[in-house]
């Protein structure tokens, strides 16, 4: 495990949210990842009760002595934050419970956790290929990735932005099909919105800007039905346009999100050895920290469902060989 950067002023831990009575093995994967590959002093999963005494996430208590599952305590959290819309977003939590909006969920407790003690939040699709080290000697820092419509061009409202972003849904919907998609995506990834994402983000305790995302949730969380990113990537996008908060920087896609939505479908292509090894050096980069893949639907039918399906694909699929090195220790040579 790697020493606590000397200038470090945000806390060398990780923080992993998961509220829900089940554990996926890709969840499995991230945690892992973050113990062997992160260089964490501690990796806290804020977690429901019910979750004790499911197979993977006792396998992780196991295998991580340096585990710390916190049980969820929203009032008792925001009492101790002492944030003013307290009864507001204890109305929210309910709210996006009953429409069973769990990412939602995720962005408000990622934030509160993050103002009372810091650390670096990943999200359960994440897998951590090294450890965070310069990152974490600033106030905070935040990831972009490459999107289609950011909150700021949602708010426009003009139905003249469909005429660019439709033909570029449909090109990136083949090239994350095609096995030479990525190539095809970098000529044209300039034309996609390089916005704030909340995958992954780092912070000092106290900040701020973590304040400022749990008073615009209290306020925006009725609008939520309506844009699924609005509690999350659209608040924080907007609070960083509108402040000034010093001492946070900035990432790249290249740092967590080499590739972003929809086209991380290529991560999880079978491929023969050697296009997959040229798929490695174009699809990650050498300032990659932690991988976000994007989890959803389609990519959940394809992602691995034990160690030995990660075993069985390692020399086949990018994402398997990946997670094999990062997240269960082994390896498996291209050459």
């Amino acid at each position: 495990m790697s020493a606590l950067p000397e200038k470090a002023i945000i806390p060398n831990q990780a923080v992993f949210v998961w509220d829900d009575s089940f554990f996926p093995y890709g969840a499995y994967l991230s945690l892992s990842s973050a113990a062997r590959r992160g260089g964490f002093e501690a990796i806290y999963l804020l977690k429901t009760p019910a979750l004790d005494g499911v197979e993977l996430f006792e396998r992780l208590r196991r295998e991580i002595p340096h585990l710390r599952p916190v049980n969820i305590d929203l009032k008792g959290w925001l009492e101790e934050a002492r944030v003013d819309c307290l009864d507001a977003l204890l109305e929210a939590d309910r709210f996006l419970k009953e429409r069973k909006f769990h990412g939602s969920v995720s962005d408000m407790l990622r934030s509160l956790w993050l103002l009372l003690h810091g650390g670096v939040y990943l999200d359960t699709d994440t897998l951590c290929l090294k450890t965070f080290g310069s990152l974490l000697e600033q106030q905070g820092f935040l990831a972009q990735e490459h999107i289609l419509v950011s909150s700021k061009v949602y708010r426009t409202n003009s139905r003249w932005r469909y005429f660019k972003t439709a033909p570029l849904t449909v090109y990136r919907d083949i090239c994350s099909k095609v096995s030479f998609g990525v190539t095809w995506f970098r000529r044209f990834e300039s034309l996609y919105v390089k916005s704030i994402h909340n995958a992954v983000m780092g912070f000092r305790s106290g900040h701020p800007m973590m304040r400022d995302v749990l008073s615009q949730i209290a306020v925006r969380y009725p609008k939520r039905p309506e844009r699924y990113p609005l509690l999350g990537p659209d608040t924080l996008q907007d609070l960083e346009e509108e402040n000034s908060y010093e001492g946070v920087g900035i990432y790249p896609p290249a740092y967590f999100s080499p590739l972003g939505p929809i086209m991380t479908f290529q991560y999880f292509h079978l491929r023969k050895r050697k296009t997959l090894e040229a798929l490695r050096k174009t699809a990650v980069c050498p300032e990659t920290t932690a991988l976000h893949w994007s989890g959803n639907g389609t990519i959940g039918r394809v992602t691995p469902k034990n160690d030995d399906d990660v075993r069985r694909l390692a020399d086949q699929q990018l994402f398997s060989h990946l997670a094999l090195e990062a997240a269960l220790g082994e390896s498996v040579s291209l050459s």
